[in-house]
């Protein structure tokens, strides 16, 4: 049996995930031993043997001839009265009392529970199975049992795919322990509890008063505000997040607590969307991310959001293929808070605001469908406050779906994928990013001074979305900079001046200018004793990426000396 399922892993057919295990497998079972399954339980299946015994002969219970298995008594009766040749009436037999180790009870469960050895209707519908999820920890224990079992009694693989979890540990990698205080109740996480609540719970007889003093302890070192309602999808969301195919898995308690205010985030950016479609929006008649409407007249950020919605879609799919769930979680997450949520939701308020109909229809139509498409994608992570918020959405003309549970999931959206366009807005984003950052540094927060680009890029159709993302007044693209503008870079694509004339001391920034003038020149030294050192083993790309962070680095420079001459001018003045 053990032989078989080597070869079954060695032959691609039974699948261990991630495959790092298959030498744990293979180490295992190229040492299988005789292995006791008697086990002297209060529950278990009752072991099938009965030992005979015979009128007017003694035997003890080790002599192993004296013994015979079978399904029931009758049939024990009948292989007993072949193998000694003595009429029945001369025969008694006794049941071993033992249970099966639940090991091996356990390795029957594939078809077990289905009525085997009857060849039922749910037999041959559920078995062989697809996919067992368990911890790597009972490989042996469980599953290579399951495979030895199955192969042997009904001559198939009980499933084709193992997907091994890691073991949970505290925020610090130590193994959970009742007696170290560190065990983490998953209903405390859901429903939260207080420190005292804690300390009660581990107050139950099991610990003596030292070990139980050491376990307060450590509550109250790791939990000393105890542990917040954090709710069902933020856990379940959060452990799948933690799925590396790595042998442990680190809980921290706060980070659960992030994606309860990630939920909270999703349950503001579908109540402001709901209330700008408006009672009398009508969902499209087809799927969007699979078919365009052609009488919709889409901007170039709604034709961006629908490409991050399709990379997200792509990435999802992918990745729960391969079972890597962290990509998956991070895939999802990024699509609802970093794309929608941080910039189409803001980029979309000056359209239904003051956008033109046709605008406002395009932006409805791409806001419903990025929050159909979101709520699908993560539904399976975060399965409850998704199908709350799916309920009141407007249906697709082609949904019958009761259920987000079982709605189709999504599967493509190729036809809005458009790489120039992602690395335009790109480029956006990290404008507004330099912009906000030299508003912080001159300006109050609530400054909304004019913006001034120098860039080659074509960004005309994005002056818009920048100047609600950045909070101006106006933004220029390529026009004169006037005197007293403060200067950020993005790489060598664009030069970022915030208008702060009236709002700082010349001086001051030149001087602050100068200290950063030194720095970049610092890098530009050590970039050109680095590409000096070159020699002919270093790989072409590796000198090409110096090279382009040398003309960066002196591009800033440029820019810098032209920052610092523009302050001047407003002294002299």
């Amino acid at each position: 049996m053990a032989a078989r399922s080597i070869k079954k892993v060695q032959d691609g057919e039974l699948k261990l995930i991630p495959s790092q295990f298959d030498k744990t497998w293979y180490n295992w079972l190229d040492d299988c031993r005789d292995w006791c399954i008697s086990r002297q339980l209060w529950w278990g299946h009752q072991i099938p043997a009965y030992k005979v015994n015979l009128s007017g002969k003694e035997s003890g219970d080790l002599d192993n001839d004296m013994w015979v298995s079978a399904h029931s008594e009758k049939e024990a009766m009948e292989k007993a009265v072949l193998k000694f040749k003595v009429p029945a009436s001369e025969i008694s037999l006794i049941r071993d009392e033992d249970v099966l180790d639940t090991w091996f009870s356990s390795g029957l469960f594939p078809f077990s529970t289905m009525n085997w050895p009857d060849n039922t209707v749910d037999l041959k519908t559920f078995y062989p199975n697809n996919v067992l999820e368990t911890g790597h920890d009972i490989l042996f224990f469980w599953v290579a049992r399951m495979v030895m079992m199955g192969l042997e009694l009904m001559d198939e693989l009980p499933f084709t795919e193992v997907y091994l979890h890691p073991i949970i540990r505290d925020a610090h990698g130590i193994k959970m322990s009742k007696s170290l205080g560190n065990v983490v109740d998953p209903l405390h996480i859901v429903s939260g509890i207080t420190l005292e609540e804690l300390h009660k719970a581990v107050d139950n007889g099991y610990l003596d008063e030292k070990a139980l003093t050491k376990a307060r302890a450590g509550q109250t070192k790791l939990y000393p505000n105890g542990i917040p309602e954090c709710g069902t999808d933020a856990l379940r969301f959060a452990l799948c997040s933690y799925l590396t195919q790595a042998r442990d898995l680190n809980l921290d308690v706060l980070r659960i607590e992030g994606y309860r205010k990630f939920c909270n985030k999703m349950w503001n950016a579908a109540k402001f969307a709901l209330m700008q479609l408006g009672d009398s929006y009508t969902a499209p008649d087809r799927d969007l991310m699979t078919c365009k409407l052609e009488t919709a007249n889409f901007s170039t950020i709604d034709k961006w959001i629908l490409h991050r919605a399709a990379v997200a879609i792509s990435d999802t799919n992918t990745s729960l293929k391969e079972y890597q769930f962290q990509q998956c979680t991070t895939a999802i997450y990024n699509f609802w808070l970093y794309d929608l949520c941080d910039v189409y939701l803001e980029a979309t308020k000056r359209v239904f605001y003051k956008g033109s109909e046709d605008e406002k229809e395009a932006a409805r139509h791409t806001l419903y469908t990025c929050l159909d498409v979101g709520l699908r994608l993560i539904h399976p992570f975060m399965p409850f406050i998704s199908e709350e918020l799916w309920q009141r959405l407007p249906r697709l003309g082609t949904e019958t779906a009761p259920s987000l549970v079982v709605a189709s999931y999504p599967r493509t959206g190729a036809l809005w994928l458009d790489t120039q366009l992602e690395s335009r807005v790109n480029l956006v984003k990290d404008i507004v990013h330099t912009a906000r950052s030299v508003k912080d540094t001159y300006l109050e927060s609530k400054a909304k001074p004019e913006v001034f680009l120098s860039t080659s890029e074509s960004l005309s159709d994005l002056i818009a979305v920048m100047e609600d993302l950045i909070g101006s007044t106006k933004l220029h693209l390529n026009e004169s900079i006037p005197l007293g503008t403060a200067v950020g870079t993005v790489g060598n694509r664009c030069e970022v001046h915030v208008l702060v004339k009236g709002l700082v001391d010349p001086v001051q920034e030149i001087n602050r200018l100068q200290t950063k003038r030194e720095g970049v020149e610092k890098f530009v030294q050590q970039t050109k004793e680095t590409i000096d050192k070159h020699t002919d083993k270093v790989p072409e790309h590796v000198r090409q990426a110096n090279c382009n962070k040398l003309s960066s680095l002196q591009d800033e420079l440029v820019t810098i000396d032209t920052a610092i001459a523009n302050f001047r001018k407003l002294t002299d003045n």
